[in-house]
């Protein structure tokens, strides 16, 4: 679907931020937490990432979404939010989607 040099964690390099680069990938987590507990000790953990694709058109970005959503579903994350916008930076537009997930903690 795409070239993988285009898929960054945290940030994409000023270089590789250009049109014919599209499309172009980042992920990010945005937090993680310890949401479950019992006798005061944490049962789960909450993990929310972040997954921003530029691309030239928005139906390029209606293929990634649908992709991703299956993927993401597929590997027990659930999407809870997202947004289609035009990059004032760059002129492609993006799409950030948020997913999360919550992994259950084993302890003795």
């Amino acid at each position: 679907m795409m070239n993988r040099d285009m898929i960054f964690m945290i940030d994409v390099p000023e270089d590789d931020q250009q049109v014919q680069n599209a499309p172009i990938i980042r992920i990010n987590e945005i937090n993680d937490y310890q949401d479950g507990f019992a006798s005061n000790k944490p049962f789960s953990v909450s993990f929310s990432v972040q997954i921003d694709v530029w691309a030239a058109t928005i139906e390029q970005l209606a293929v990634f979404r649908d992709v991703l959503d299956k993927i993401m579903t597929e590997n027990e994350w659930g999407q809870y939010t997202g947004v289609i916008d035009k990059d004032p930076d760059i002129d492609l537009y993006r799409m950030a989607r948020r997913y999360r997930a919550v992994q259950v903690i084993h302890f003795n």
